[in-house]
């Protein structure tokens, strides 16, 4: 097999010829070329213009949700969509519901990796997904997706985004909140126990045994690949002003 059909064997034709003049030489006759269009590195076609994946992170109760929604919605209607880290928690119905609040649920381990890596691809090729749900209160997977179309625009978010090297690989324009600790437990403590039935003293527990030991670990030496830095503590505009700027836009 010629190199040409090797290269035409792994890539998806593109519907249509086109005429080209040899290099070879002035005066040699037009030729019909057919068009490939190659596979992205992990498979699928690629797009002629491929929908930008936004990845935020930053330790828990840095605004990173927040920052999600409000760059969305300095987007044109159905421009942007959003793809939650905490979605895709594993599910762990099959142990106890006494023991599942002693899990550690800051660490890598606790994703389901290969659902959300195949659903951020799928986004970035153009793909609609089904996102799962994830109770907080009693830490299972429940029935029911959401159906995420593909946007131009694809904001991903999660204190753990960045300590997979395929997720890095998909994102183009990263940022990193930072915020300092006080910040962090008064925000966690309003949410938790808010948005998901906990008691402060075991909000404060599970700060000091899991957040900040695995934040230090795996979340803050991220900060080393994000494409700009701002504060989660300043006005929101201006964050959504700066990102709007990375990616080239104005509101």
């Amino acid at each position: 097999m010629s190199t040409l059909s090797r290269y035409a064997a792994s890539c998806r034709t593109v519907s249509d010829t086109r005429q080209y003049q040899s290099a070879r030489g002035t005066g040699s006759p037009s030729i019909p070329v057919v068009l490939f269009r190659c596979t992205l590195r992990y498979g699928g076609p690629m797009l002629e213009h491929a929908p930008v994946v936004v990845g935020i992170i930053g330790a828990s109760g840095s605004g990173k949700t927040t920052l999600a929604r409000a760059l969305v919605a300095a987007l044109p209607a159905d421009e942007a969509v959003i793809l939650p880290l905490d979605a895709y928690y594993r599910d762990l119905s099959h142990l106890d519901a006494d023991r599942r609040p002693h899990c550690n649920f800051d660490a890598p381990a606790a994703i389901d990796w290969p659902l959300f890596e195949a659903h951020l691809l799928s986004l970035q090729q153009g793909r609609g997904v089904d996102r799962p749900h994830y109770d907080f209160t009693s830490h299972t997977r429940t029935a029911g997706t959401t159906r995420l179309p593909s946007r131009p625009v694809v904001v991903t978010e999660g204190v753990l985004l960045f300590c997979r090297r395929r997720v890095r690989s998909l994102i183009s324009t990263s940022v990193f909140l930072d915020v300092d600790d006080q910040t962090t437990v008064a925000r966690r403590l309003a949410r938790d126990l808010r948005e998901r039935g906990r008691g402060a003293d075991d909000v404060r527990a599970q700060l000091a045994r899991d957040v900040f030991p695995m934040f230090e670990r795996y979340g803050r030496p991220a900060r080393r690949w994000a494409t700009l830095t701002v504060s989660g503590t300043a006005g929101i505009a201006a964050n959504v002003d700066r990102v709007l700027r990375a990616l080239g836009r104005e509101r």
